[in-house]
């Protein structure tokens, strides 16, 4: 998520096919830990140092009777326009949040436990 100069609130989304999703990576068992994963993923999308990411909230969903971790990031920066953050790729975008209810009622996030 990046918040720009006028204080607006943008989430990146995966924007390949016709739908959007939140931006996902798989974790090898014995390898790195999930956050790592998904963090070294992003820095593929996005021109910014690893410590301009701030962990904001981590939630537990169920998404296709899969368990996952939903981790939401913040940027330090706050840029007049965040497009200014992308690498160079149309494969993600930046969407604001009230763009992402109809995403984010795909997933069941009252029913995973936390371990």
């Amino acid at each position: 998520m990046v918040t720009n100069a006028q204080g607006e609130t943008y989430f990146l989304v995966d924007n390949r096919g016709e739908s959007i999703s939140f931006l996902s990576a798989k974790s090898e068992i014995g390898g790195k830990l999930p956050m790592g994963v998904i963090m070294e993923h992003l820095l593929k999308f996005v021109n910014v140092q690893s410590d301009s990411f701030r962990l904001m909230d981590l939630a537990h969903l169920k998404a296709d009777a899969n368990n996952v971790s939903l981790f939401v990031f913040d940027l330090v920066e706050r840029p007049e326009d965040p497009n200014v953050l992308l690498a160079g790729t149309e494969d993600v975008a930046w969407r604001r949040s009230k763009e992402l209810t109809t995403l984010l009622d795909t997933y069941d996030y009252g029913t995973v436990p936390v371990n």
